[in-house]
């Protein structure tokens, strides 16, 4: 005894193409990595994906993995609506940090790729490779490829970070913390004011507004003995007063007595940006900068870096 199907074999073929057609369509298998972008410590960084093929049902994200060499980030979530010519926008809390940026929709740590070469990639279905030098890390261009191509052919072009909602813009990243500005060039110069008859307490005051990306400061101070034996020699720090904030003047309460038997008391007000790396100290007499005992010339105590590739203030 044969039991017939209710179905004709013309009306199961057309069955199957139409859920071939729908499988086609909804999913996560068409986005694509279009454009990244570092400052040269990797604090700012920004991945932006877009969806390839005039597809528009690419909401399926949930559980799906965007991963570097090193890291990787697993999207919480569906998406809604229409995908079609639609981006994503990940990046990390420096850039966030950045006046005017366009909002992001998913949050990154610091250095989630190398800027000396790595391999970006979603899923199996993409992938952004480069190169030792390849990136660009001036502060307004970003790495780019086209999403409708395959061949991973990569272009350098200015930034424009752009989010779900279509909100886009560019950033510029002013690499590294300022200097403190000395009165030079229009700027306002340090200014000292003794708030006690011993000097146990001063009043700083120090320009905030000639510089930007100064996320912080700290008061770094020595003694005659710690001055260096020779111009462009290290000094040696009796102390360190961290993370005095944003806002000049600083009330320094506590203020040390030398212990070398020379009677005298130096600092430096020195700034640090969003990842705690130190800027300049500022230059000597004959135009070295001035150094500390940690990594680069930092006070290897308030910061461990030092960078003072942002010329402002020096």
């Amino acid at each position: 005894m044969r039991i017939r199907s209710g179905i004709s074999w013309p009306l199961l073929s057309c069955v199957v193409l139409i859920s071939g057609t729908i499988s086609a369509q909804a999913g996560a298998h068409l986005w694509r990595v279009e454009e990244i972008f570092s400052n040269p410590s990797g604090t700012v960084q920004f991945i932006e994906m877009s969806t390839c093929c005039g597809s528009t049902g690419e909401i399926f994200l949930s559980g799906q993995m965007l991963r570097s060499n090193a890291s990787s980030f697993t999207f919480p979530g569906n998406l809604s609506g229409s995908t079609l010519n639609k981006h994503l926008l990940l990046a990390t809390d420096g850039y966030a940090a950045i006046p005017g940026a366009p909002p992001r929709d998913y949050t990154i740590p610091a250095n989630f790729f190398s800027i000396n070469g790595d391999s970006i990639s979603f899923v199996t279905y993409d992938v952004m490779t480069f190169g030792p030098g390849v990136l660009p890390t001036n502060g307004t261009t970003s790495l780019n490829k086209d999403p409708d191509d395959n061949l991973d052919l990569k272009f350098q072009a200015p930034n424009s970070p752009t989010n779900y909602a279509g909100q886009t813009g560019s950033i510029t990243v002013v690499n590294g913390p300022p200097g403190v500005p000395d009165g030079k060039n229009g700027s306002t110069p340090m200014t000292v004011q003794a708030l006690t008859a011993d000097a146990s307490s001063l009043r700083v005051s120090f320009d905030t507004a000639t510089c930007t990306n100064a996320a912080g400061y700290h008061i770094l101070f020595g003694q005659r003995s710690g001055f260096p034996a020779a111009p462009g020699g290290t000094y040696t720090l009796l102390g360190s007063v961290c993370n005095i904030g944003t806002a000049s003047p600083y009330d320094w309460v506590g203020v040390p007595n030398p212990t070398d038997g020379f009677g005298l008391i130096w600092w430096v007000t020195v700034a640090t940006d969003s990842a705690f790396v130190e800027g300049s100290w500022g230059k000597d007499a004959l135009g070295n900068e001035r150094n500390g005992t940690g990594n680069n010339g930092a006070d290897g105590t308030c910061a461990l870096v030092k960078n003072v590739s942002n010329a402002c203030g020096h």
